[in-house]
């Protein structure tokens, strides 16, 4: 840290660059993150903010170096053209939150000063860096009463937790970079965001995924809901001037037509997944109404060797209790064996599952469930339920088919 923070400070030799917030939706630039690099005059060069930072604490200057930020974010926000149709998101140093008792005052003094609504800058917090929730929602509080949004920043990173959600209602979460990043290829990953994009539609707030670099994140984010989007694929930070508008805008545009084309797609490969799996249900239904119960089984073991997409078959009562074996597919062999994941056994209890229930006491004849974990495989699976009936009695069969394998990667 070659660099006199002092004389930066004396200077406000500091330079505000711009990444853009988008909506997909609206095919829009919604807001600007406002980001803060130093110049060191004396050596014509930039400053790493957390460089920038790290000196303000040596130097006991946090307080002012925040100040700074804040107030020169604000100025240079307000030379934007249209920047009314925008908001600006200003990180908040959380080591201030406990130093400056000013700290929502001089935020609102800097906009009165500039001009700028308290309704176009939304304030970001770190929640995992606040160890004291009381002083948390003390400073959400404040700012939301003067009018200003709140967000709380990098969510998923490091100690998040879903409880700092409910207790703080912010108006928008910013998931952390580390859980969207391959979003695409990891199930895992895609159902901790969809867990907290399903909190934030019950606390009214909204979510915005950080750090989108690949396009294939940026689809898999759109189909699980998501709101807002930042990351290099649609801008770098810099300054916000017509060129770079316009090349942020061409990427939205782009962005678009291609979710556009892939939600087409998607829906087309759908219903021929569902059309596949369709015929193989009504193949087992015609040749279980010519055999006897004792002969089943053999039926269920030939379709799922003939069908990849077959990994399991079996059999309940009018009750839900499991009538003989799982019967699996050839090469299915190597499903999970251990206390949690087995396929399920005779005499097993279904009667709480989706795929009996519906069948059972909605009266429906046949029934998909969602996208689950099997716990016979821990795939990714979806199983239809149909009725069906022999010597009088009714049964349900249950065919569980593969929705996506997961590999170690995702």
């Amino acid at each position: 840290m070659n660099f006199d923070i002092k004389a930066i400070l004396a200077k406000e030799s500091i330079i505000t660059a711009f990444q853009p917030i988008v909506s997909l939706k609206r095919k829009k630039i919604v807001g600007l993150e406002a980001l803060t690099r130093g110049y060191d005059t004396a050596n014509d060069t930039m400053i790493a903010p957390n460089l920038l930072f790290e000196a303000a604490d040596e130097a006991d200057a946090t307080i002012e170096l925040d100040r700074l930020c804040r107030r020169t974010a604000i100025k240079n926000f307000r030379k934007i053209k249209n920047f009314k149709d925008m908001v600006l998101f200003v990180n908040l140093n959380t080591a201030v939150l406990n130093q400056d008792g000013e700290l929502q005052m001089r935020t609102k003094q800097y906009a009165d000063q500039e001009g700028v609504s308290y309704c176009n800058i939304a304030m970001e917090i770190v929640e995992s860096a606040v160890e004291n929730n009381s002083k948390l929602i003390e400073v959400i509080e404040k700012y939301r009463e003067l009018g200003f949004f709140v967000a709380l920043d990098d969510f998923g990173a490091l100690h998040s937790n879903l409880n700092r959600l409910v207790i703080t209602k912010p108006d928008i979460i910013k998931i952390d970079r580390c859980l969207v990043n391959n979003v695409s290829k990891s199930y895992y990953q895609r159902s901790i965001i969809k867990s907290i994009i399903e909190l934030a539609k019950t606390i009214g707030s909204l979510t915005l995924a950080e750090g989108l670099e690949e396009e294939e994140d940026i689809f898999t984010c759109y189909e699980m809901g998501i709101d807002l989007y930042q990351g290099f694929y649609f801008a770098r930070p810099g300054a916000f001037d017509e060129i770079a508008v316009e090349n942020c805008i061409n990427r939205i545009l782009t962005c678009a037509d291609k979710i556009k084309r892939n939600i087409e797609t998607s829906i087309h490969e759908n219903k021929e997944k569902h059309k596949e799996n369709q015929k193989i249900i009504e193949e087992v239904e015609r040749r279980l109404n010519k055999l006897a119960i004792k002969d089943f089984f053999q039926e269920f073991q030939e379709t799922a060797n003939e069908n990849d997409s077959v990994q399991c078959i079996y059999l309940l009562d009018s009750n839900g209790t499991q009538i003989g074996p799982t019967i699996c597919g050839c090469g299915k062999k190597s499903l999970k064996q251990n206390h949690f994941f087995r396929p399920a056994e005779e005499l097993d209890d279904h009667s709480l599952k989706d795929y009996y229930y519906y069948i059972s006491h909605l009266g429906l004849e046949r029934f998909y469930t969602n996208p689950y974990i099997s716990l016979a495989s821990g795939q990714l699976c979806r199983t239809a339920s149909f009725l069906t009936n022999a010597g009088a009695k009714n049964y349900i069969v249950c065919i569980d088919f593969i929705e996506q394998k997961l590999h170690a990667e995702t």
